[in-house]
């Protein structure tokens, strides 16, 4: 059964995560997390974990008492360089996308759910992979003209005009997004007794 009482907070400074619960009609309390992010360059689930971890925990004591908290993190992985974070400059930047052309990479986020009622708490992480076609250098730069690259994992957004770069997808596109909506959707439901389709209907969309 769905618990009527409970209040979904995202722990969550990324306009993409909040956008996409209110493309589904799901109002979630957001809290802006304060945490200093890691990086474990051979270790992509270690590093969406302890991310996720430290952004529910810096949220904890902001969250009402009835809250199930969803700290998320989504780094990408090259098998050729390791994790790859935010790029610091337009040239870091160009350099990652140029490492893509014509190749696979994978797109890893860590999901930690917590109640705070009764301290159950749930962690997993979330794979998808992403080829992007073979693009030129000179692509790349009217792209960066144009987009935003230095705060995004991997210097694109697949909701953006990367899209014109990526061959293929395997996996959940929303995960490459920075939101693994099926599985945390499953968990909720299964493990938290929080079933959003129902809430939908319910509450029309209100969870706090």
């Amino acid at each position: 059964m769905t618990s009527i009482s409970k209040c979904i907070v995202l722990a969550s400074s990324s306009s993409r995560r909040i956008e996409l619960f209110k493309n589904m009609g799901i109002d979630v309390m957001v809290i802006t997390p304060s945490v200093e992010e890691v990086i474990y360059v051979d270790d992509p689930f270690r590093t969406v974990l302890e991310n996720s971890r430290r952004k529910v925990l810096s949220v904890v004591d902001r969250a009402p008492s009835t809250s199930v908290i969803i700290g998320v993190d989504t780094i990408v992985f090259n098998p050729m360089v390791g994790v790859v974070g935010k790029p610091n400059t337009i040239e870091e930047a160009k350099r990652i996308l140029m490492s893509f052309s014509g190749r696979y990479h994978i797109v890893v986020s860590g999901v930690v759910l917590f109640d705070k009622e009764t301290g159950k708490s749930r962690e997993f992480t979330d794979i998808t992979i992403v080829k992007f076609r073979d693009i030129a250098e000179d692509e790349i730069e009217l792209y960066i003209a144009i987009e935003r690259p230095l705060d995004k994992a991997g210097g694109y957004a697949i909701q953006g005009l990367a899209s014109f770069f990526i061959e293929t997808v395997i996996g959940d596109y929303y995960n490459v997004v920075g939101l693994p909506l099926s599985k945390i959707y499953r968990v909720l439901d299964r493990e938290f007794g929080l079933n959003l389709l129902k809430i939908l209907v319910e509450r029309k969309g209100q969870l706090c």
